[in-house]
């Protein structure tokens, strides 16, 4: 390491300081919560794993003691209540070096910003900090609190090597023993039951897998078949990681197995990161001050292990100051005048776009460019091919010809003015369209295939796939009849999953479509929020149902190509046969061989079995044919429309592009909130 000459030094402690002048923030009191994450530091992959990494950025090659810090923190050390920035981060050569969006920041501020629930729950996609990352662009996944990975064991043992040095933030050192208090004490803890062993966790015959820590910065995860996908999973969202990420030295206090006076009750009410002041995290942000229902605060993390690219200590910003408001109107309106520096999801709206839009001069802000709401469909309707109230209703809809006929019987164009006043493109219903399966010229031409099939408006088309379906008006009445002559009555179901204020006039433009098509559709039934929603889909007794589709990484969130689950969450297309290979066949349908669902579980299999990343890209273009060919499982009507971000004019280093819509990937974390930064 290049050592600095005292002259040398003098000039960088000058400019230190002179940087370091007092933040114009001012300061609740502290409470520890989660930090915005998202660490985008380039590392190798291991060989094993060929998700494409970029070269690392270096650690500055500059003496430790000339790493930078906040000036909140400086005057911290000079009092002695907290040591020096080089005794707080990492060894030297697991510190992870942020690369900024535009230029290094100057430190302090409070960013305020906005959620609209308690807990904090859409802010959780900015105070998080996976083991994995996704990396800001989308293209692939990056090291985290995991510095490398390798497999062995033809996959069946995954070994990942962790920083060392990484401090919670109280300044604990964040070793092994936190991970193993996490799993003996409270995965595979059966008086406990929250904390359980994850999905990806268990053995073929459904035993918990085996986890072991050789020293203080390795686990070793072992199954009994191949497990390639697992690194990526923990990428995903602020859950995978955060489950598993337990302060063993705060959490055993609270714990019967090491305080005689505890209760599990006790451990189950401590176990709160975003919403418990003093929680130690390892984040950019900690939570520090919470008024229930209207407030939460979130305070500089000082033991943070990453540096900018010039060796100062992140995050730049010293508070989040986090308003909870829960009248979507309010938020609007605040939103309007400025109140909040940065905002991704307060609005969560496209339709907002044009009233933020006027207002922004006024209210010193501006709409980052670039971020998109990465929907594969919006509004979209899964077509239930395990109907099980009545089996000729069932075979209509599984049915090729019924399902392509009312594909082009939708007059997509119609419906995007109709619901979205022109925003969006006509489509099909895909996944992602930012997805890494796409990334390549094979990828994308996979892509633009999925995205147009059967997606033209054509009504004299229509007709003629309901023809060869034998989906025909038999007794004269102006209604088409099921083959048998009986009459059908088509039902659509408004879930919400895909916003009412949009879902709603797409479905009753849609239902015009089939409607002038002699298809007799049933007024919209409108169970958006209630139990029989949620009943309609355990018991696979809807016949189409409005749905959001997104999705990145379709390996480690596989349910819009592959029917793996049913009868409630993650149930698609296919409920029962989803239901059969969840529970193994002791409940459900099984498909039968040769039939859609059959290939894609098949090619599900075939592809958790693949080493390589490039080779998994191949079999989902497989599997992509198939709803191509066979399908659409899921009609689509338009996608990818813009989302409106907040930006206060005085904020730095957001990036111009990101996806909001499916949460998998993490946005806004994966983009280094930690680099953002305010002029003062």
């Amino acid at each position: 390491m290049r050592k600095l000459t005292l002259l040398n030094l003098l000039a960088v402690l000058v400019l230190l300081l002179a940087a370091c002048g007092p933040a114009a923030t001012e300061a609740p009191p502290p409470e520890e919560e989660e930090a915005p994450v998202v660490v985008e530091e380039e590392e190798e992959e291991p060989v094993a794993i060929e998700a494409e990494e970029e070269e690392p950025t270096a650690v500055p090659e500059i003496e430790v003691s000339a790493f930078g810090e906040a000036p909140m923190l400086a005057e911290m050390v000079a009092a002695g209540d907290l040591p020096a920035v080089d005794e707080r981060l990492p060894v030297e050569e697991d510190i992870l070096v942020v690369p900024v969006v535009e230029s290094i920041g100057e430190y302090g501020g409070t960013w305020y910003a906005l959620d609209d629930e308690p807990g904090v729950y859409k802010m959780r996609m900015t105070l998080y900090e996976p083991f994995v990352r996704w990396k800001a662009d989308y293209t692939g996944y990056e090291p985290g609190l995991v510095k490398e990975w390798e497999f062995e064991d033809d996959g069946n043992t995954l070994i990942l090597h962790f920083r060392q040095g990484v401090k919670w933030s109280d300044g604990v050192e964040f070793t092994m023993e936190d991970i193993r208090f996490w799993w003996e004490d409270m995965a595979l803890n059966e008086d406990y039951g929250v904390k359980q062993v994850p999905w990806y966790g268990f053995n073929t015959d459904n035993t918990p897998m085996t986890v072991e820590f050789p020293d203080d910065y390795t686990m070793v995860m072992k199954w009994d078949s191949p497990h390639w996908v697992t690194p990526f999973t923990f990428a995903q969202g602020f859950w995978e990681s955060m489950d598993i990420l337990k302060p063993a030295h705060y959490l055993k206090d609270f714990h019967p197995t090491y305080n005689a006076d505890a209760t599990y009750d006790d451990l189950e009410q401590a176990d709160k990161v975003y919403e418990t002041a003093g929680y130690p995290c390892l984040f950019a942000w900690c939570c520090a001050d919470v008024t229930p229902g209207e407030r939460e605060l979130f305070e500089r993390n000082p033991y943070y292990w990453k540096v900018d690219p010039e060796g100062n200590q992140l995050p730049y910003i010293d508070y989040v100051d986090v308003e909870i408001v829960t009248d979507r109107e309010t938020r609007i309106l605040q939103l309007s005048q400025g109140k909040y520096d940065i905002d991704f999801r307060g609005s969560n709206n496209p339709l907002d776009i044009p009233f933020l839009t006027e207002q922004a001069e006024a209210g010193d802000y501006h709409l980052q460019p670039g971020w998109m709401n990465g929907a594969g469909g919006w509004p979209c309707w899964l077509i239930n091919q395990d109907y099980v109230p009545d089996e000729e209703i069932r075979d209509l809809l599984r049915d090729t010809n019924f399902r392509k006929g009312m594909s082009v019987a939708m007059d997509r164009e119609r419906i995007i003015d109709v619901a979205w006043g022109g925003i969006g493109e006509a489509q099909q219903a895909t996944i992602s369209p930012q997805s890494w399966h796409f990334a390549s010229p094979e990828g994308q031409a996979v892509f633009e295939e999925w995205q147009a099939a059967d997606a033209e408006y054509n009504p004299d088309m229509a007709v003629d796939y309901f023809e060869q379906a034998n989906f025909t008006d038999q007794d004269g009445d102006g209604w088409r009849d099921l083959p048998s002559g009986k009459p059908f009555e088509l039902v659509i179901d408004m879930t919400g999953w895909a916003r009412d204020e949009i879902d709603t006039p797409a479905s009753e433009t849609f239902r015009e479509n089939l409607i002038e098509l002699g298809v007799n559709v049933a007024p919209l039934n409108m169970v958006s929020g209630t139990p029989e929603s949620s009943l309609r889909e355990r018991e696979s007794t809807f016949m189409l149902r409005g749905c959001h589709a997104s999705e990145v990484d379709i390996w480690t969130y596989p349910d819009w190509i592959f029917p793996l689950r049913g009868g409630g969450e993650g149930s698609r297309s296919w409920p029962m046969q989803g239901k059969w290979r969840q529970t193994g066949g002791a409940e459900g349908w099984e498909p039968e061989e040769g039939s859609p669902a059959f290939r894609l579980q098949a090619l599900y299999d075939k592809g958790m079995a693949e080493p390589t990343v490039e080779g998994r890209h191949e079999i989902v273009w497989e599997a992509i044919r198939i709803h191509i060919e066979d399908g659409p499982f899921t009609l689509g009507a338009a996608g990818d429309q813009p989302m409106p971000v907040i930006v206060k004019n005085r904020v730095h280093n957001v990036p111009e592009f990101g996806i909001l819509g499916p949460w998998a990937p993490g946005s806004p974390g994966n983009t280094n909130p930690s680099q953002y930064w305010l002029e003062q």
